[in-house]
Formats: structure tokens, C-alpha cells, sequence
């Protein structure tokens, strides 16, 4: 049978039945018929002592409810559930999820053998046992042994570890990727890992599949189903067992023969799975190949704000097998004119110390113009939403409260609707005559504050030197938006829904409290901050078709800013780019990959 019509009523079930729920807070359950009840599904609770299980009437077997089941949740202990199971046939049932341990990982194999058998009777598939459960955000199911935040997105997961899996799915969540798919396969008694594999590679709305291994029980047959599955879309695995004190654990916690390490490497290498080390890189690699496209090489060029940033990443990128490429004499002589003398004069690009940040942003479009240049790294860009949080307040940061005075003062000194129409005629020209109006409009304002006279002449002279610079940037940016780009628009919503009060302000004509506003925001201002970066970013990924992946200085972990999604250092950047060229080698070595303008939503399906 097809995969996809065997697993449908274990991801799309009309109906569920949950034996073993309880009204007793401190079973699970309680809390696994909570986490079913509400939902898209009818369900049901099994429970031969209770008349009624949270407000529900209760049904004392499986075979006793009037209507059809789906699939049945097990929350009962082991040794009952073969007699269950085999109620479960009687009723049709064709999927289940046993969330009980007590099996081969407990020396009960004959038990475990006994429940496959009666399934298999019936053709019924399942999850586990000794599992967490599952979700699936097509059918708005969730069949865990608590409540969990299922979040939609791109990924679909499928986890031997309940609680690592767990962990991974909130943190995922916290930054901002959602799955269609989780599952808490547990020994995976009978729905193998490669089945759930197989499923998600089928399955249009996922785009990069997940796979936490303890062990497997067909190699062979995962080779195979990985393989086909890994020519659609990434699969991206974590596997455990380096040492034989881990293969031990492995053994009591899933019952699972951990194997070679070295074997299991030289397979997900045959099977186009992209192996990672901790779950840092296994999240980090499986966010990146949703948010950059995939590399022709393993060149990479690095723009480092600091030194040792610089020296770091080189490090970190030829451990992993990027070659940090030595730059052309016409871009090191191009650079000798914009940075100053002290600079690196080679790759890694250090500006040092130059304060200068606009003329810093020509370095990017220089290294990603050059043929030989495969992707980039792009440091000490962007982050924000990692550290936004710890500036509660910006009522104790005076320097800034005068800014926000002073831009509140010259935002509401000008008519809004004259100011858009330059920004927009600005925008579509870069003509510096039609710029130098704009600053005959803002200088007055400034003028007052400052109490000077020669604003418009001094940002004149700066408009002269950057204007070259800021106009493509800010050029590619209107292009997306009246072009009503997929990647920038959501950007665009997040920012306006913020900033609409402040508008509404002046497009009434009132005054308004800029530091006020900006109070209020606290840090989440300088969390949207992603979003502007991301704006900068995604225009030029579409444009050259290749990585930019962008660290900031702080060990924090950011949030997806739209499609755009910043690293914490260079060394987790280079893990990152490393996967992705790896994934591209192994489909250039297929044949089948077949390049197509990036669009994060769609680039990994060939």
C-alpha cells in the first residue's frame, strides 16, 4: 500500500479514542485526553471504572463506542495492552499511538511481539510504544501526553528521544519555525523511522525533514527510503553512539542496537542524509536550508567587524571544508578606497575599527558579485531579536530618549504625504538632485534642534558619498515590495503594525511622542531591528542566488525575522553553509539537481 494512504488515518484521523483517559490530574491520561479534547476530531474516552471522563461520556471498551474510530491513543500499562489491541481490530481501528513503556528496552520483547502481531492482523499501524506521541498540523491533531504549542511551519520531525524531541520542538517554536509533522516514535515497534521519512518526503507542505536516530532496524531499507526522500528535500539527522558507554544507553532507554558509528555515517552519506553533531547544529542546519539556497561550492567570503571574529570563522569554515578564498588584486584595491589603510587586505574582510557603517554594506554586494564566490558570511549583521529583551525599558537610556525627542520633532514637523512622495520618487530614481529636495524638507527641524545653520550642506556632503551605496539597496527594496514579494511583504505588515500609531499621529496632523512610543516598545524595538536587516538581506540572497548567512556578537539565540534568520557566531554560520554544500554535491552526483531562482518556500523541491 501506498505510504501515504497506509499513514493517513495516523496524521489525518476523523476520530480518536483515547483508552485510558482519566479524570485523575496526576495520570497521563488526564492530560492526554486534555490534549485531544477540543480539537477537529471526535473524541471518545475509554475507561471501564469512570462514567464520564472530563464532562464526556466514558466507554468501558473500544468496541462499545457507536461509531467508527481512527485512531486509538494507549495510556495503560504494557501488560494490558495486547487484550486492547485486540479490541481495537474487532472495531476496524487503524492507527494507534502507545505511549506505555515496558517493552524491549524493559526485556519484554515477547510482549512487544505479541502487540505487532495483533496489529498486523488488523492492519493497524502505530506509533511507539514508549513514546511522548505525535501531532499533525494538517488535521489539527494533537495526540500527546501533554498539552504542547503545535505551531504549523515547514518541518516534519520525527524523534526516538520523547523528551530531546520535545526540547528541540520548543526551541524551534521560541525561534520562530513551526512543524506540519512531529512524531515520538519511541522503539518504533512498527512504523519505522524510514516510513516516517518516506511520508514527509511525500508530503507537499514539508520542506525539510528532521530525524532524531538511536538506532535502526533495516539499514538497507533505510538507505532506500531516505534516498528517495533526500532527492525531494533535505533530511537532516542527529545520531548519538560515539562511544560504547552511549551505545549502553541508547540500549535501555529505546531497546536499539546503536551500531558503528562509522557505519551508520558511511549510510546517511549514501542516503543523502545530512548528518550533524549536537542539536545546535541539527536545528541550526535544518533552519538553514529553509531560509538560504544551496550553494555551487564550498568558497566562502567573510566580512568580520573585529579581528578575531575574522580569524575564528576561517577556522571554523576549513575545519568544515569551506576554503576561505584569497580575494582578487581589482577588489582589494577597491576596498583600499573606501576602508581605511589599517584594514585586513584580504579575506576575511575586517574593516578595522572603521566606523564608517554605510560604506561597510559595499562589501557585501562586492564579494558576492565575484564568480568564484559561493557564499557568505556576513558578521556582526544583525541578531537583534537575541538580546531586544534585555533592554526592558528605553526610559533609562537618556542618550537614546534624546534621539527619540529629536526624531519625533522632525517627523512631526513634516507634512506626511510630501514626505512619502520624495521618498518614493527617491526610492525609483536615485537622482541626487531629487534627494537634496528631501533634505531641503527634513534640515529645518534639525536646524531647530541643534541650533545650527549649515544641516543642509552637511548632509548634502554625506548624500554625495553614499548615494551610490544606499540608492541599489533601497531600489531592490521598493522593487520587492510593488512586486508584492512573498518574502518582504510579511516583513513590511509586521513593521507597519507597529509604527501605524505613529503615523496615524502625523498623518492627523498632531504631534507626536517618539520617545514615547519607543518606551513603550522597550526592547522589542530593537527585536524588530531584525526585520529591517532581513529587508537588506533577502533582496540580495534573490539577486545573487547564493547563502548570506549573518552573526551578530552575542551567544544568544535569535528569532526568524520573516524568512530571514541571523546566527550567533561564525562557527555555527560555517556548520551551517558546510551542510548545504554538502547537501548540493550529493545531488549534483545524482543528477537531479536543478537550479531555480531562490524562493525558500519552494528551492529544495527539484
Amino acid at each position: 500500500m501506498d505510504i501515504v494512504k497506509e499513514l493517513d488515518p495516523l496524521f489525518n484521523p476523523r476520530s480518536i479514542a483515547v483508552i485510558g483517559a482519566s479524570n485523575n490530574f496526576n495520570k497521563w491520561g488526564f492530560s492526554t485526553f486534555s490534549s485531544v479534547v477540543g480539537k477537529r476530531q471526535k473524541a471518545y474516552p475509554v475507561n471501564w471504572k469512570e462514567e464520564k471522563v472530563i464532562g464526556h461520556k466514558a466507554y468501558k471498551r473500544v468496541v462499545d463506542i457507536p461509531d467508527p474510530i481512527d485512531l486509538a491513543i494507549f495510556v495503560i500499562p504494557a501488560k494490558n495492552i495486547p487484550s486492547v489491541m485486540e479490541d481495537c481490530v474487532e472495531k476496524g481501528v487503524k492507527a494507534g499511538v502507545i505511549i506505555a513503556a515496558g517493552f524491549k528496552e524493559a526485556g519484554e520483547k515477547e510482549l512487544e511481539d505479541d502487540v505487532v502481531r495483533i496489529a498486523r492482523k488488523g492492519g493497524l499501524r502505530f506509533v511507539g510504544p514508549n513514546c511522548m506521541g505525535m501531532w499533525s498540523a494538517s488535521s489539527d491533531l494533537l495526540a500527546t501526553m501533554f498539552p504542547m504549542p503545535a505551531v504549523d511551519g515547514p518541518i516534519g520531525f520525527v524523534s526516538q528521544g520523547g523528551n530531546v524531541g520535545g526540547a528541540l520542538v520548543m526551541s524551534a517554536i521560541a525561534r520562530g519555525v513551526g512543524f506540519r509533522s512531529y512524531v515520538s516514535c519511541g522503539i518504533a515497534a512498527d512504523i519505522q523511522i524510514e516510513e516516517y521519512i518516506e511520508y514527509f518526503g511525500k508530503d507537499p507542505n514539508i520542506k525539510v525533514i528532521m530525524a532524531y536516530i538511536e538506532g535502526l532496524n533495516d539499514g538497507r531499507r533505510f538507505i532506500e527510503k531516505t534516498r528517495e526522500a533526500a532527492i525531494r528535500k533535505p533530511v537532516v539527522v542527529l545520531k548519538p553512539g560515539k562511544s560504547d558507554a552511549t551505545a549502553r544507553a541508547i540500549k535501555s532507554h529505546s531497546g536499539a542496537l546503536s551500531g558503528s558509528h562509522q557505519n551508520y555515517e558511511a549510510a546517511f552519506k549514501t542516503a543523502g542524509a545530512i548528518m550533524t553533531d549536537d542539536t545546535e547544529e541539527f536545528l541550526d542546519v535544518a533552519i538553514g536550508f529553509l531560509t538560504q539556497p544551496l550553494p555551487k561550492g564550498r568558497n566562502v567570503g567573510i566580512i568580520s567587524p573585529g579581528g578575531s571574529y575574522g580569524v575564528l570563522s576561517t577556522d571554523a569554515c576549513e575545519s568544515r571544508g569551506l576554503k576561505v578564498v584569497d580575494l582578487p588584486k581589482d577588489v582589494i584595491t577597491e576596498f583600499n578606497k573606501i576602508f581605511p589603510s589599517r584594514w585586513s587586505h584580504g579575506n576575511p574582510v575586517d574593516p578595522a575599527g572603521d566606523r564608517d557603517f554605510i560604506t561597510y554594506l559595499k562589501a557585501p554586494t562586492t564579494l558576492l558579485g565575484l564568480d568564484e564566490m559561493d557564499s557568505l558570511i556576513f558578521m556582526g549583521f544583525g541578531g537583534f531579536s537575541g538580546f531586544g529583551s534585555t533592554f526592558t525599558s528605553f526610559r533609562e537610556m537618556s542618550a537614546l530618549k534624546g534621539i527619540m525627542d529629536m526624531a519625533g520633532s522632525v517627523v512631526s514637523s513634516i507634512a506626511t504625504d510630501e514626505f512619502v512622495g520624495q521618498i518614493l520618487s527617491m526610492v525609483t530614481s536615485g537622482d541626487i538632485s531629487q534627494i537634496k529636495e528631501l533634505v531641503e524638507l527634513i534640515a529645518p527641524p534639525l536646524a531647530d534642534i541643534f541650533h545650527v545653520s549649515d544641516v543642509t550642506l552637511s548632509m548634502e556632503e554625506l548624500i554625495e558619498e553614499y548615494v551610490d551605496i544606499l540608492t541599489p539597496i533601497a531600489t531592490d527594496l521598493y522593487t520587492a515590495i510593488r512586486n508584492n514579494d512573498p518574502l518582504i511583504l510579511p516583513m513590511i505588515n509586521e513593521l507597519s503594525g507597529d509604527f501605524m500609531p505613529l503615523m496615524s499621529s502625523i498623518s492627523g496632523g498632531g504631534k507626536v511622542s517618539f520617545s514615547k512610543m519607543m518606551s513603550e516598545m522597550g526592547g522589542g524595538l530593537i527585536e524588530k531591528m531584525d526585520l529591517f536587516i532581513g529587508m537588506i538581506i533577502l533582496p540580495w540572497i534573490k539577486k545573487y542566488g547564493k547563502p548570506i548567512v549573518t552573526t551578530t556578537f552575542t551567544e544568544a539565540t535569535s528569532r526568524m525575522a520573516g524568512n530571514y534568520h541571523p546566527y550567533s557566531s561564525g562557527e555555527r554560520a560555517a556548520k551551517v553553509l558546510s551542510s548545504l554544500a554538502e547537501y548540493k554535491e550529493y545531488l549534483d552526483e545524482r543528477g537531479v539537481y536543478k537550479k531555480k531562482a531562490f524562493d525558500p518556500l519552494e528551492f529544495c523541491l527539484l
